[in-house]
């Protein structure tokens, strides 16, 4: 039995794809400034940069494993896969809520936006 791709699901991993070409953005602005520049080669430097641009991975990786489960929804029904998806959905409600308290209202936007399209299209059977 073969099952019709989901819309839905493919509109959550394209909102990935967005997001992680705009966390990579974000990131080259944020690392230009001032403040960021003068802990330049210091552990919270290090860290601060390559945890931002693993973050634009993260995003990436879950446009592909969403553009998957867009292919064959099914897979959705696994509790494991399920599982994934949750974790993803807490990690995007958690940034966008981080994101506000610390008025980066934009990025609480995008990141909550994605959040209630990830939550609709693999959580609404």
């Amino acid at each position: 039995m073969s099952v019709a791709p989901s819309g839905s699901i493919q509109a959550s991993a394209l909102s990935f794809v967005l997001l992680a070409v705009g966390h990579t953005i974000g990131g080259k602005q944020w690392t230009s400034e001032k403040a960021f520049k003068a802990i330049a080669n210091s552990r919270p430097w290090a860290c601060g940069t390559v945890g931002w641009y693993q973050g634009s991975a993260f995003f990436l990786v879950s446009a592909i494993l969403h553009y998957q489960w867009s292919r064959d929804p099914a897979a959705l029904n696994d509790p494991l896969t399920k599982a994934m998806a949750g974790i993803i959905n807490i990690l995007l409600w958690s940034s966008s809520a981080w994101y506000a308290k610390h008025g980066i209202n934009e990025n609480a936007w995008a990141v909550g936006l994605s959040a209630a399209l990830q939550a609709y299209a693999v959580f609404k059977s």
